[in-house]
Order: structure tokens, then C-alpha cells, then sequence
């Protein structure tokens, strides 16, 4: 497991404005920090080869957003979807990071069906986290998009929760139900399709993505009769996914 610096979690834990309660950020944080902190290793990596302006799909509720931003040296732009209605030109979500004011500027769009806001080949990196198991219809054509503003050479990022994980197939072997019941946010507020390793490689390589980097990785404590059962098959049975792809040169 990856370990954090104190004062850096203490500071994403002085964001106000954005969740309901401290007890939901709080939350928010545990469950979501060495998944984070996998990403944020990648996007080093990546800053080493030149990676610079980096889209961050999805960024409410900003945590990734003030990590990015204290730890690289990355020039980020900001997307989010709330709602069908809503202004796609670029708003401003006003928020409080350690008793000072800071405005997250962000373009509001649908990746699944509208065109993204930017021109082709805009950006060095895409973060696509923690959405694909969201998505409604089919991730083709938001991966299509992802892929146009990409420059020659650019990566795309994925993270998301692996579907044949083995607390899942535990609980499927009990009787009960992996799927999340139904959300007070709507139908993107849930996980409506989980993916497979091979399924997200080859969702990249049908848009041109050659694939850098994937595996199947624990980024949870589990009791230990899970963890002995889960080295028989790591690749497989692992929590979480992470892939990299990237566009061709030339």
C-alpha cells in the first residue's frame, strides 16, 4: 500500500464548499486515497516524458484537482456533468481551501453525447477516472472524443473498479447482489456497467490507443482469508484497474 504525507491529506481535508458535511469529505478521502495516489504516481511518470496540460474529466468533487495541483507541474483543465440544462460554457464552482476562498473553473458537457469543447489535439493527458463505470449508453464515443484532443504521442488514464474483483464474486457466491441500488443523483450516480481488464485495453485500442500500462491492482485492506485467496490470481481478482494508453506518433 502506498503511504501519504500527513499534511497533505490534512490539506484536501480543509476543502469546504463542496460536500454536504465534513463526515462526507471524510469519507470521500479514505475511500478514494491510494486509488489517487496510483494516478498521481502515473501522472509523474508521465510528467517526466512531457505531459503538461492535462484534462481531468470529471473532476468535481476536486480532491485529484488540489493533489494534481500541489504535487506536478501541470497545466489542468477542469470538466464536469451535473445536469442536462445546464451552461456548457466555462463556469466556476466557488469553494474554501484551507480558510481561503478558490474558484475550480470547469466546462460543463455530457461526454457521452456531446462533442468535448476543445480543438483537436489539445492536450498531453486525459485523467478518465472513476466515470467509465458510470456511463449510460456506451463508452465509444467519449473515448473517440478523448482520443481527437490528444496530441500525437498524448495519454489517456483509466481508472475504475474492476469487475470480476473478488469481493465481488464473494458476495455472488452468497446469494447477494453486487449492484448498487438505485441513486439520489440519478442514473450517473451509480455504477450501471463494470469493466473487465481485457474489456478496457481493448475499448482504448479500437480508438487508436496503444496500450502503455495496465494492470489489476489492491488498493484496499481486506481481511486476510481475501487476501490469501486473492494472490492465486491477482491479475484477475484485484480491486481496481489502471491503464494507460497513448496516441501514435505519426
Amino acid at each position: 500500500m502506498i503511504g501519504y504525507p500527513f499534511d497533505e491529506r490534512e490539506h484536501v481535508l480543509s476543502l469546504h464548499g463542496v460536500f454536504p458535511d465534513h463526515a462526507a469529505l471524510e469519507r470521500y478521502v479514505s475511500d478514494g486515497w491510494e486509488r489517487m495516489q496510483v494516478v498521481l504516481g502515473l501522472l509523474t511518470d508521465l510528467q517526466r516524458k512531457g505531459v503538461r496540460r492535462v484534462l481531468e474529466l470529471g473532476a468535481n468533487p476536486y480532491i485529484m484537482t488540489v493533489l494534481m495541483q500541489g504535487r506536478l507541474d501541470v497545466e489542468l483543465e477542469l470538466a464536469n456533468y451535473c445536469a442536462d440544462g445546464l451552461d456548457t460554457t466555462e463556469s466556476a464552482h466557488r469553494a474554501e481551501l484551507n480558510g481561503q476562498p478558490v474558484d475550480f473553473s470547469f466546462r460543463h458537457f455530457n461526454i457521452e453525447r456531446d462533442t468535448f469543447p476543445y480543438a483537436d489535439q489539445s492536450f498531453d493527458c486525459v485523467l478518465f477516472c472513476e466515470i467509465l463505470e458510470h456511463l449510460l449508453v456506451s463508452p465509444d464515443r467519449a473515448v473517440a472524443e478523448m482520443a481527437r484532443v490528444l496530441r500525437p504521442g498524448g495519454y489517456l488514464i483509466v481508472s475504475t473498479p474492476n469487475a470480476t474483483r473478488l469481493t465481488n464474486l464473494y458476495f455472488l457466491a452468497l446469494g447477494q447482489s453486487i449492484w448498487e441500488g438505485y441513486s439520489d443523483h440519478g442514473a450517473y450516480g451509480r455504477h450501471n456497467r463494470e469493466f473487465t481488464l481485457v474489456e478496457v485495453c481493448d475499448l482504448l485500442g479500437r480508438h487508436g490507443f496503444e496500450v502503455a500500462h495496465a494492470e489489476a491492482r489492491s488498493i484496499q485492506h481486506l481481511p486476510r482469508r481475501f487476501r490469501y485467496v486473492q494472490w492465486l490470481r491477482p491479475t484477475i481478482w484485484n480491486a481496481h484497474l489502471f491503464v494507460v494508453g497513448r496516441m501514435p506518433v505519426g
